[in-house]
């Protein structure tokens, strides 16, 4: 394989020096053919490991039960909170406070982990966020004052944002063409999954009036850091980062570990060293990678690509969706009815983000974000003219569309947000954009914990004029398209220059 260093420039120079993802799938090309079920068939061990992976999202997802339910408990109240009225009240300000202040910790691991996931690997930085989580959690559960619960919530916040941009980069870096969206739509099942735990959790504690009422919520927490932490000892190292720092011998055993006896593993090692060496030869061209790679040439249309499908997420209605608990508790309808119309509603999420993992390779990524922002835009507006009228039935039907709205965003927005997020990324800056996205993804979660979701609209043109369709495309085709600067409609007919077997040109 050749490649002439004179005629790069910009995106052609980042098209060359991502090869090396793209032909890590070079020998699983034909799986992407055979479909989600003969691939998965033939990768128990790639499912296995992203599964572990994608495991650590969950935390976030039990996180934002955790602040939805703990605020309405007596017995949180009692430490936490005030009489007014003959009522035991939270301070509005310390609310606020250790939801947005979550979401900045949040922000800022996600930053760190860009640094040390790519100095110290995927599994180093899967350990330094359990052992914050660790420390954050037992501020949480010790907390007798409402500074050190929010102490607490920031060192937490940074376990989250290790875990939310490694599960999707681990999961896609590992996974053949076919198992992709998949496994990397995964990470979004597991925080449905999170959330429907809290709420379970939470359901049970509504009568005791102590301070165990809400630790025990506070302790379940420690079970995340302590699965993942262990996973972090066993689990193989991501080979396309060992081949990058040049250790070809732990590359080697960890593709062995990856996948099973009859693959070839010996070529797919040969092939990662071939692309590192024309890589290592543009490099040294090059300034050490940085986050201002991120914003230059073709990397920043996908940059912008990755980072907007959490603003896509937040503005098509999973802010308001997320406090339906809270929102329909004050609004009339019986405790006991949102809390089983929450638990409905989390299950249908989970329901819905398998069901993208069957249609998302038939149906493609982008006709299922566009979708999914004029279903859910259609929700919200039913419900902004429900709430309109005082009747009880429309109080009930707010409640129930709330809550089961998740029907439409789950196996849309909710699930492709996630997958679009690290397929678009190109190697080199894999890690960095992805923080990048986690930093957006912090950013717009706790501006909308403020505001409504009023942008509705705005969102659908983006997603329209941004989204390329991404299904069916290496990650060597992508590279390749992306280098052409071609128009976002014509992504799914264009024809690449690289051959897929032998990489060259």
């Amino acid at each position: 394989m050749s490649v002439d260093l004179d005629s790069l420039d910009e995106g052609g120079k980042h098209a060359s020096t991502e090869m090396v993802e793209s032909i890590s799938h070079t020998c699983e090309s034909d799986e992407a053919d055979e479909g989600v079920w003969a691939a998965a068939k033939k990768n128990p061990k790639v499912i296995l490991y992203s599964v572990t992976a994608c495991v650590s999202s969950m935390l976030w997802g039990f996180d934002i039960g955790v602040n939805s339910i703990t605020v309405a408990l007596p017995g949180f109240k009692m430490v936490f909170g005030y009489e007014y009225g003959g009522e035991l009240l939270i301070s509005a300000t310390w609310n606020a406070l250790w939801t947005a202040m979550t979401s900045l910790g949040m922000l800022i691991g996600s930053i760190i982990c860009g640094y040390a996931s790519d100095r110290g690997g995927r599994r180093l930085g899967f350990g330094i966020g359990s052992a914050l989580s660790f420390l954050g959690v037992g501020l949480e559960y010790a907390a007798s004052e409402p500074g050190m619960l929010l102490a607490g919530k920031i060192i937490n916040g940074l376990s989250l944002g290790f875990f939310l941009t490694l599960s999707s980069i681990y999961a896609s870096e590992i996974a053949p063409t076919a198992l992709r969206p998949s496994l990397t739509a995964m990470v979004n099942l597991f925080i449905n999954a999170g959330q429907l735990t809290a709420i379970g959790i939470g359901n049970t504690r509504f009568s005791l009036l102590t301070p165990e009422s809400y630790k025990v919520i506070f302790a379940a927490q420690w079970a995340f850091p302590c699965f993942i932490a262990l996973a972090a000892i066993f689990i193989p190292e991501s080979p396309w980062y060992l081949c990058r720092k040049g250790h070809i011998e732990q590359a080697k055993k960890s593709l062995c570990r990856l996948h099973v006896k009859n693959t070839n593993t010996e070529l797919i090692l040969k092939e990662i060293q071939t692309a590192i060496a024309s890589e290592n030869a543009i490099a040294n061209m090059q300034k050490d990678v940085s986050y201002l790679d991120c914003f230059k040439g073709t990397n920043w249309r996908r940059t912008r690509i990755s980072c907007g499908m959490f603003a896509v997420q937040q503005f098509t209605g999973i802010a308001f969706y997320s406090q339906a608990l809270y929102f329909l508790g004050i609004s009339g309808l019986p405790t006991a009815l949102t809390f089983q119309l929450a638990l409905g509603g989390f299950g249908v999420a989970m329901l819905g983000n398998i069901v993208s993992w069957f249609i998302m390779n038939y149906v493609g990524r982008r006709p299922l974000i566009l979708i999914g922002i004029i279903l859910n835009g259609l929700c919200l507006m039913s419900v902004g003219i429900a709430g309109c009228f005082t009747t009880m039935a429309a109080m009930y039907y707010t409640g129930y569309v709330m809550n089961f709205a998740q029907l439409f965003y789950a196996p849309t927005v909710g699930a492709v947000s996630w997958t679009i997020s690290a397929e678009v990324s190109s190697i080199k800056v894999r890690a960095k954009t992805q923080s990048l996205a986690i930093v957006t993804n912090a950013l717009v979660s706790w501006a909308m914990n403020f505001i409504a979701p009023y942008l509705i609209n705005t969102d659908q043109g983006w997603a329209w004029f941004e989204v390329p369709e991404l299904k069916d495309r290496t990650y060597t085709e992508l590279d390749d398209i992306f280098a052409q600067k071609l128009p976002t409609r014509k992504f799914q007919e264009a024809t690449v220059s690289i051959d897929q077997r032998t990489g060259e040109a």
